[in-house]
């Protein structure tokens, strides 16, 4: 996200620092975290599942800051968002006297929570438009910190004493995960005052993180398009 200068022609061959605040939202893509467990109970196998679907569209608060001389630039933005999901569980458990009668057992684990904190690193290049307006071009690296809470104990499970039902002990725990993606993406500005502007955004950001689920790697896609806007200083 992130830029601008350049209220006149002239103005944009110099050299100066911005700073950018924006209030974006992030389409929501199509992720799904899906757990699995399986062991042996009673000479059969029981099987647990947890799933989530990962990414719904989510607001985003942008800042960040550079430096341009003429027509080029460098800036550093931080992005910050979270959004929460409903992880769906079940079971199929043997029974312990009929054979080939497992019970099943259904439930649901709500605000389960998904925090995305990246810092984008980007080269910018300036395109002035008339003596208020500019269009600027970046790309560079964005270094992601991703947070995923998983549902946990999918691998023990509660009976009653007639053995009619049975319960999964479910909880929550929370993955941590740090990857370099990138992003690219453009910025129209438009100067009210030789200091202050407002500017439209539009960025796409990707990164592939690789989270520990109680020891099985599971990969999910962060990021994705971003579009609104926000102010601009400069000096």
């Amino acid at each position: 996200m992130l830029l601008v200068p350049a209220a006149a022609r002239a103005q944009t061959q110099g050299a100066g620092g911005f700073v950018s605040v924006n209030g974006l939202f992030q389409a929501g893509g199509d992720e799904v975290l899906a757990q699995s467990r399986s062991f042996d109970v009673y000479g059969e196998q029981a099987s647990t599942s947890a799933t989530q679907e990962i990414g719904g569209g989510a607001g985003l608060f942008d800042i960040g800051a550079g430096f341009r001389v003429n027509q080029f630039g460098l800036g550093a933005t931080f992005t910050s968002s979270s959004n929460s999901n409903t992880a769906v569980v079940s079971g199929s458990i043997p029974h312990p006297v009929l054979f080939d009668r497992p019970r099943t057992v259904s439930t649901s684990f709500d605000d389960m929570e998904h925090k995305e904190r990246v810092v984008h690193i980007q080269a910018y290049y300036f395109i002035p438009l008339n003596e208020k307006a500019e269009v600027a071009l970046f790309v560079g690296p964005s270094f992601y910190r991703v947070t995923q809470d998983y549902v946990t104990g999918l691998g023990s499970f509660t009976e009653s004493a007639d053995f009619a039902t049975v319960t999964l002990p479910v909880g929550r725990a929370t993955a941590k995960e740090s990857q370099i993606g990138y992003n690219i993406g453009a910025e129209a500005s438009y100067w009210l005052s030789s200091n202050v502007g407002a500017a439209a955004l539009l960025r796409f950001s990707r990164a592939s993180v690789d989270l520990d689920i109680e020891g099985t790697p599971v990969t999910l896609n962060v990021g994705d398009i971003q579009i609104g806007g926000g102010i601009r200083f400069r000096f």
